[in-house]
This record gives structure tokens, C-alpha cells and sequence, in this order.
């Protein structure tokens, strides 16, 4: 329904417009009025501006869009075009296609193999593009191709799409009244009413509708009439759900914000629709009226800005609001990648000339700022949802990068071998690489609301970062015993054995932390367990996998202590160890089973078979390498 809506109002408005002159830019302060603007999307209230930017993100795969005049849209200016100019933002190049067998799928002549689109462009398209995509969404993910995927989700970016741009057509398009007695009565002299003027007369609309339908005779043509108004209303309403923009008074018992669709909706079942809500979508619906005037508009913007931030306000709900905008305008992730890779390439020149200080000063430097950034953004993301840092796998991902850095980076000031800083470095890279395109592929929202079973800040703070602390060292300990294995397998630094006995210490520290952390996080993983559900284990894929981290280390440990296996052998396992860590952290929520499989990551199956691939290839190398050196030395 909202798809035939949004394509009849595009036929109306847009299509034969065909504008190519670029729209002005919006005004700064405009702009940032609706950057702080409130609005709740999965149950959270977020920023507008995060709205806009993950959305941009899903369509487009980045956090800008080209405009009609060729500058750079912020997400912000992208939204407020979608919603108050969409003839402009139809033509913007904004959905990402990464196969040319998608559009050629569809009807439409392909640009090159990868490239981006308007909605115009994919407009021919788009009824065979709807139908592949109710298709392929009957299937199974696992068991749709790569370019049924890519159908399935462009057609669902363009179904949220035409949701924006169409979420403000019942102020562009009011509905007539038609020749109904009962809306002449309560609306003379009209033919036709904004909404907000239907929802303060909605329960004398609903009273007569039922009246009507206990008592029709005589009156079947007023209550045909009646009943076309209201079918009309419905399609108006669905059509403008995107927003939830109006929030309950405070004190009001419903959490919920509302948007003009859902108000209709309870206006129209008998509910009573709290007054103020509808004096703001008044206010929305002037603020929309005016888009074309920009002192009128941005007056209007400040008008409404101030009314629902201050309902936020009072609620409580707006103060992380401003910095949740700052936060991501910052970009502390983005610039703790970039530094972490000009850190690497630091190091790089530092092996080169080993013995330059000025170098390994600058490499230290180069690492520690970027983890300072990862660390600051974490904590801010910390005050913003005010939860501890591991609710999701993209925060384990940042916590554990953090604190597998931090480690590194302590091993590397007792130690001075070098090594360390290195490891520091590496994983610094690949843990905001993955965290960056961990983000980049989902595309929502990475500040979501919490599942019911982790709705607690004492366990989160407990259980859940302790265990995440217990992987980030299990992985730390596998990488330097990357370092024992790769040098031994090359036979780099052959007549310095202290070099592989520290290398062999650090990596022994590193798995008796990991152990540590891996037996404390499990059993209070127990405790919580036995709170929440009643039992303490219940062999679940996520417990069975902190259970093999434990175990796995113990047996090195132990192997270790009795002679079993000496420096060669601890950093083979450690190596293990990695995947072991690998498997419990992601591959078990790839199972989609148990009580811990909240945390599915789209497209993170193929990432993780390679790992284990390449682990167990270096294993396997390591194991030659032990035999050839066992061989020697007989």
C-alpha cells in the first residue's frame, strides 16, 4: 500500500518535473535544529541526525550523498531533502548496487558492474523489483544467491525510502470531505481538512461511524460516505509511519512516541489522543507548508524543535540527545582506524631501521593516540546509553580491540623487544577494520535498545566484561604466538633464542590472564543464568563455548606444567586458542540456536570460515616447523 501510494504521488509531483537545477542549500542553523531534533525508532530516542545517517548508511554504504550540484550531502540535508523536497532527492545517486546482474534483473539498463542509482533511475524497475523481492523473502538466507540477496535488499531500501519521502504527503495532499453530512456538520464550509483538524474531532467522527453502524436506516448513503472517508484516512495514515516524532506528555503511562499514521490509528479505535499530540502535528503540519519559504521554515523548525525536545526534556529523555550528535560528528572510530594504520606503516619503517628511537617513539605515540580516541568514544557511547560497553557484538568488538591494545601495549613497556608494538598495532588495524565494516554492512543503528535478557547494567558490568576481557587476552596471546611461529617457520632471528623465550613468556602471561578472566566471566555468566532462567547451566551453545575457551587454556596450561609441551608447543595451542576464543565470541551466534543467539551477524559466516582456515593453516605450517627444528636439533 505504501509503495502505490508513494508511486502515485511521484507520478503527481515528481515525475514530470524532471528538475535540474540543484535545490539551495539549507541553512546551517535549520539543519542544526534537526540534527538535535528527537525521534524514536525500535523503542529508543536517538538523535535525527543518527536516524538519517545509518539510513544513509543502509541505501547508500557511506555517511554522504552527492547532490544535483555535485557537493557532498551530509545525512542530515539528505533526510530533509527526502522529506521536504523528494522531487530533488529522486534523483540523488543513492542506492548502492554492487552486482550489474541486479538491475538487469529488473528491467533497467546498467550503468557498470558496481555502481550507484536514484530512485528515478530504478523507477521502470520497480514493480519487477517489489516481486523479486517478495519472492526471495520467502526464502531461507542461507539459501538465496548472492544476487537474490542484493534484489531482496535493494527492493527493501527502496520500499524505506519511499516511506520517507512520502511520510509528510498527507500535509501536500489533504483528504477531501467528500459529501458526507456528518464531516459537513463538523467541518462547514470545508471540502477539505488537514489531519490534525480530523484528529480533534476524531471522537465525534468515531461516534457517528458507530452510530451509524447500529442504526443505518435510512441513512446507508451517509454511511457509504462515511466509510469511503475513513478507508481514505487508513491509506493517508500508512503512508506516514516512518517518524515516530510526537512524544506523550510526561508522567503519560505510555513510553510510546507517535507518528501521524499511529495517531490515526488510535484516534480512530476509540482511544482518547492526548491533546498536545495533536496540537504538534499541527505545528508539523505548518512546518511542512512553509519548506519553501526559508525564514518562515526555519522560524517553524525553532517552533517545533523547542515543543518536543522540551516534552523530551521532561521526560527525561533528551539529555544525551546533543551529545549523541557530537559524538558521532567526531568520528573517533574513523580516526582511530586511520591512525592505527599510520601506525602500522610507523612500524613498518621502525623494522627497517630498528635501532632509530625517534621511530620507536613515534610508532608508540601513533598507537597510543588512536587507542586513547577508541577509548574516550567508547566511554561516550557508555554515557549516551548509559550501559556498560559490551551490549552488542559491534561493542565487543570495540572493547575487546581496546583492551587487547592496552594489554599489548603494557607487555610492550616491560618487554621492549618490540614485538608487543607490533601485535599492538595489528590488531588495532583489523579490530576497528571489523568494527568499521561490521557497521558499514548492518547498517542500523549500533545504540539499540536491550533484548530483555540483558536488561541489566549489574550483570553487563559484570559478567558479560569480564568474559569479553577474557577474549580480548585469548586473542592478544594468539597473536604473538603468530609472531613465535611465523619467525621459527621462516627461521628469522635463528641464533637469538632469548628472543623466543620472551616472546614464549608473554604469551604464557597472556593466556593466564585470558584464564582468569575466561573462569570468573563463566561462572557469573552461571549466576545470572540461574537468575534469569532459573538454572545455573543448561549446556546452550554460548555456554558450551566459554566452556571450551576454559578448558582449551587449563590443558595448555596444565601440558605446559607437566612437560608435555614446551615453548613450541604453547604457542601452536595458543594459535588454536584463537579460534577456540573466535568460535565462542561469533561463531556460536552463527548457529541461531539457544537462549544467546541475539547477536547474529549478516554476512560474518564466510569472514569467520577464513579465519579458521588460516588459523589451522598456521597451525599446520607451525607443526612443520616443530618437526624440521625437532629434526635438527636430534
Amino acid at each position: 500500500m505504501i509503495g502505490s501510494v508513494a508511486l502515485g504521488v511521484f507520478l503527481l509531483t515528481g515525475l514530470a518535473a524532471d528538475t535540474s537545477t540543484a535545490p539551495p542549500a539549507w541553512d546551517r542553523q535549520t539543519v542544526a535544529l534537526f540534527r538535535t531534533l528527537p525521534v524514536q525508532e525500535a523503542g529508543r530516542v536517538k538523535p535525527l541526525d543518527t536516524y538519517a545517517s545509518f539510513k544513509l548508511l543502509k541505501f547508500r554504504g557511506r555517511r554522504s550523498c552527492p547532490g544535483l550540484s555535485g557537493k557532498s550531502l551530509s545525512p542530515m540535508e539528505w533526510l530533509m531533502d527526502c522529506l521536504f523536497r523528494p522531487e530533488s532527492a529522486k534523483q540523488y545517486n543513492m542506492f548502492r548496487v554492487d552486482n550489474a546482474e541486479v538491475i538487469v534483473a529488473i528491467g533497467v539498463p546498467a550503468k557498470k558492474k558496481r555502481d550507484y542509482y536514484s530512485y528515478n533511475e530504478l523507477l521502470p524497475g520497480r514493480a519487477k523489483l517489489l516481486e523479486l523481492g517478495h519472492l526471495y523473502m520467502r526464502k531461507e538466507d542461507k539459501d538465496r544467491s548472492v544476487v537474490e540477496s542484493e534484489l531482496l535488499n535493494l527492493a527493501m531500501n527502496l520500499r524505506e525510502f519511499e516511506e520517507i519521502t512520502a511520510f509528510p504527503d498527507f500535509v501536500r495532499h489533504p483528504l477531501p470531505l467528500g459529501d458526507s453530512a456528518t464531516l459537513s456538520a463538523l467541518f462547514p464550509g470545508k471540502t477539505e481538512c488537514r489531519l490534525s483538524e480530523l484528529l480533534g474531532k476524531a471522537p465525534q467522527i468515531f461516534s457517528a461511524y458507530l452510530e451509524l453502524q447500529h442504526n443505518a436506516a435510512g441513512k446507508e448513503q451517509e454511511q457509504q460516505l462515511l466509510a469511503k472517508f475513513l478507508k481514505g484516512l487508513e491509506r493517508m495514515a500508512g503512508d506516514s509511519t516512518a517518524l515516530a516524532l510526537f512524544p506523550p506528555a510526561a508522567g503519560a503511562e505510555s513510553d510510546e512516541w507517535m507518528s501521524p499514521g499511529s495517531m490515526v490509528e488510535r484516534a480512530f479505535s476509540g482511544e482518547p489522543l492526548p491533546s498536545n499530540q495533536v496540537e504538534l502535528l499541527g505545528s508539523f503540519e505548518e512546518l511542512v507548508a512553509a519548506a519553501g519559504e526559508p525564514v518562515a521554515f526555519q522560524q517553524r523548525a525553532a517552533a517545533f524543535h523547542g515543543v518536543v525536545a522540551g516534552l523530551a526534556a521532561a521526560r527525561g529523555e533528551y539529555r544525551n540527545v546533543p551529545l549523541e550528535v557530537a559524538f558521532y560528528r567526531l568520528q573517533f572510530f574513523y580516526y582511530a582506524l586511520t591512525l592505527y594504520v599510520l601506525s602500522f606503516l610507523l612500524l613498518a619503517c621502525s623494522w627497517m631501521r630498528p635501532r632509530s628511537s625517534w621511530l620507536y617513539g613515534s610508532t608508540w605515540v601513533s598507537i597510543f593516540v588512536p587507542t586513547l580516541l577508541l577509548t574516550i568514544g567508547i566511554i561516550l557511547r557508555c554515557i549516551i546509553r548509559e550501559r556498560p560497553p559490551v551490549t552488542t557484538l559491534y561493542e565487543t568488538i570495540l572493547f575487546v580491540t581496546a583492551v587487547a591494545v592496552a594489554v599489548a601495549l603494557f607487555m610492550e613497556w616491560v618487554n621492549r623487544q618490540g614485538v608487543a608494538l607490533a601485535i599492538a598495532s595489528i590488531l588495532g588495524v583489523v579490530g576497528m577494520f571489523l568494527a568499521n565494516k561490521y557497521e558499514a554492512r548492518e547498517g542500523a543503528d549500533t545504540m539499540v535498545s536491550m533484548v530483555a535478557v540483558l536488561n541489566t547494567n549489574f550483570w553487563l558490568a559484570t559478567h558479560v566484561t569480564t568474559i569479553t576481557i577474557g577474549y580480548a587476552a585469548g586473542l592478544l596471546s594468539g597473536g604473538l604466538a603468530h609472531i613465535f611461529v611465523i619467525g621459527k617457520l621462516l627461521g628469522l632471528r635463528r641464533q637469538d633464542p632469548e628472543f623466543y623465550r620472551g616472546l614464549s613468556r608473554m604469551v604464557y602471561g597472556g593466556l593466564c590472564f585470558a584464564l582468569l578472566f575466561s573462569i570468573v566471566g563463566t561462572v557469573l555468566g552461571g549466576i545470572w543464568a540461574n537468575e534469569s532462567w532459573g538454572r545455573f547451566w543448561g549446556w546452550d551453545p554460548k555456554e558450551n563455548g566459554a566452556l571450551l575457551i576454559v578448558l582449551w587454556q587449563l590443558a595448555i596450561l596444565h601440558a605446559r606444567l607437566g612437560g608435555i609441551v614446551r615453548d613450541f608447543g604453547v604457542n601452536l595451542a595458543a594459535v588454536f586458542g584463537g579460534v577456540v576464543v573466535a568460535f565462542s565470541w561469533f561463531g556460536v551466534n552463527m548457529l541461531g540456536v539457544g537462549l544467546h543467539s541475539y547477536g547474529f551477524a549478516n554476512g560474518a559466516y564466510t569472514a569467520l570460515i577464513s579465519f579458521y582456515a588460516f588459523e589451522l593453516l598456521i597451525v599446520l605450517l607451525g607443526g612443520i616447523a616443530w618437526f624440521r627444528e625437532r629434526t635438527e636439533t636430534a
